[in-house]
């Protein structure tokens, strides 16, 4: 982006550039009238001010400014009126930030040689030091009345104007500059940008026009111009403009961007295919070109999930993306996650399975196949994969957490229990990291480490007070136990608070209240869980407990009967059955 302060670094390189020059302004001082005439001072004296000018710049030089000071100082008593050390001295000062004395002696040698623009530029320089902006404009005026078409000065002029927020100042003295150079494109160019920054469009993009017809392959300018037309309400214009910068380098991915962007704003469904699937085939347009067009058209779906033509356009650029470039991993990254989104978890396993084979550096990779096998319910082959998965990804809290959670699904726990407190380790955001504290806990709790497992829980809730499983499966485990139960069924009214309708955390409320000895409201919250249609065979058996204590054993029988039909591994129910 454009800098206002270029100029004045450009200014300051002049005035440093004329520092090695000193020497041959001091070789005149013999023909200079200065007050100070040749019989007021000897030869011998010109010459030790010689001398001491001399080991001052080079002391400047070397940054050794308090001995450049000691030096010059020696000959400015000799030649207290010569511009030329007083020029010196004032740049000292100026790099030791002492502005004060930088400018008496800068003003010495301007009044001097006023017509001296190395004398005048340095008293700018000094000016815009110590944020007097104003004065900078007295000090090139000065300049422009020896050197009216000096366009370097009118450049550094028509800057400071912008300094201080005089646009349309200036805009009069790029004009002048204008007139002097004629139509060159940095100088439309600053002046498009203060007719953008004074929001006079119009006359913004007559400068943009203008830029255009001086250098009608620049890309950047043309997508300026197609902005400000759209600005201005002029979609038309836009499109042709776009059209031209199209033509002119079918690559670009930006002008497709925002061509793209009037298609979908018109519907043209066609119109957006045709230019993406162009550039996504084309193999000459390098990967990161094309993932930048694919992520676009990604994010315009998300925002328009509904319009299938849109998915469809969407899915067939992805597709075509991981097909042709199949060897860049992150064309396949984002064709998973495009197909984990649309729920097709197979197409993503496939196109990760080859993102693992091109590139099984990317941790994503192996964090999101693991996932969706966890997900399909697959722990085995997560297991069997996680070897793999972690050599290329170690420490990878994803990676650790699915494996120990498969470990814990298929009961073996205490392999479980090693992955899950290694994830827990792993760098990770909070509510991930509260995530894996809960089911750590889960997982102590089956191995009768009851301590261990309290502390996994707590840590779960200091790091997500609304982690509602962890809420729910403490609470829970409390209640079984008969530990804390006020605590326990404010977890539980907590998590049923996040989820309503879940028939795990509803039963917990309700066995809750069964061991508080509330069983009609244990009734009520049971009753609610098996209604959800989600219920396990352990929310039948409470529910039988629950008649049971109210003395009702025909309904007792008749949910212990459901729950044992549900899983006949419950033999204990048979028995009371009988």
């Amino acid at each position: 982006m454009y800098q206002n302060t270029i100029g004045f670094r450009y200014l300051a390189v002049m005035i440093k550039s004329t520092l090695s020059t000193l020497l041959l302004i001091f070789a005149l001082f013999t023909g200079i009238a200065n007050a100070q005439t040749s019989g007021q001072i000897t030869p011998e004296e010109r010459a030790q001010a010689m001398e001491y000018f001399i080991q001052g710049i080079t002391d400047f030089e070397n940054e050794d400014y308090e001995q450049s000071l000691d030096n010059l100082t020696a000959a400015h008593l000799k030649l207290s009126d010569n511009p030329g050390i007083n020029y010196a001295l004032s740049d000292v000062y100026l790099a030791m930030e002492d502005y004060s004395n930088a400018s008496y002696y800068a003003q010495i040698a301007a009044n001097s040689e006023p017509e001296n623009r190395w004398y005048q530029l340095q008293l700018a320089e000094i000016y815009r030091q110590s944020g007097r902006y104003e004065a900078i404009i007295e000090v090139f005026d000065t300049i422009l009345k020896y050197h009216p078409d000096d366009v370097d000065v009118l450049f550094l002029k028509a800057q400071a104007y912008v300094e201080f927020g005089q646009l349309v100042k200036s805009n009069e003295t790029l004009d002048k500059l204008i007139e002097l150079r004629g139509s060159e494109f940095e100088l439309h160019l600053r002046k498009f940008q203060n007719f953008n920054a004074m929001q006079q469009q119009e006359k913004a993009l007559k400068q943009l026009e203008i830029m255009r017809e001086l250098n009608p392959g620049n890309l950047s300018t043309l997508h300026s111009i197609s902005q400000y037309y759209l600005e201005l309400d002029d979609e038309e214009m836009a499109r042709e403009t776009l059209l031209d910068a199209r033509e002119r380098n079918p690559r670009d991915p930006q002008t497709l961007i925002l061509l793209a962007e009037i298609f979908i704003n018109n519907e043209e469904w066609e119109n957006l295919g045709e230019t993406f699937f162009s550039m996504i085939e084309d193999p000459l347009l390098y990967p990161t070109q094309k993932m930048e067009l694919v992520q676009f058209l990604y994010a315009q779906h998300q925002q328009r999930p509904e319009e299938e033509i849109l998915v469809n356009q969407t899915q067939k650029a992805i597709m075509a993306f991981s097909r042709n470039e199949a060897e860049y991993g992150p064309a396949q990254l984002i064709a998973s996650e495009f197909f984990i989104q649309q729920n097709e978890p197979e197409l993503a396993l496939e196109t990760l399975e080859r993102a693992s084979e091109v590139a099984p550096e990317e941790p994503d990779v192996w964090s999101q196949r693991l996932q969706i096998l966890f997900s399909k319910q697959r722990y085995e082959e997560v297991i069997d994969l996680s070897e793999r998965a972690t050599e290329f990804a170690p420490n990878n809290a994803f990676v650790l957490f699915f494996t120990g959670a498969s470990y814990m699904m298929t009961d073996q726990y205490e392999l479980s229990a090693k992955l899950l407190e290694e994830a827990s380790n792993a760098p990770a955001r909070r509510n991930f990291r509260s995530i894996i504290y809960g089911t750590l806990g889960d997982v102590l709790q089956e191995l009768d480490r009851w301590d261990q497992a309290s502390e996994a829980y707590d840590m779960a809730l200091r790091l997500d007070r609304n982690n509602h499983n962890a809420l729910n499966n403490y609470a829970y485990f409390l209640s079984d136990r008969g530990e804390n139960l006020d605590e326990a069924l404010e977890m539980a009214e907590r998590a049923i608070s996040i989820e309503a309708e879940n028939a795990a955390y509803l039963d917990t409320i309700g066995w809750i209240h069964f061991k508080m000895g509330n069983y009609e409201e244990a009734r009520t919250y049971i009753q609610k869980a098996v209604d959800t249609g989600d219920a396990s065979a352990e929310v039948y058996e409470h529910l039988g407990d629950v008649y049971r204590e109210l003395g009702d054993i025909e309904n007792a029988e008749i949910w212990w009967n459901r729950a044992f039909e549900l899983d006949p591994d419950r033999n204990h129910l048979k028995e009371r059955i009988d």
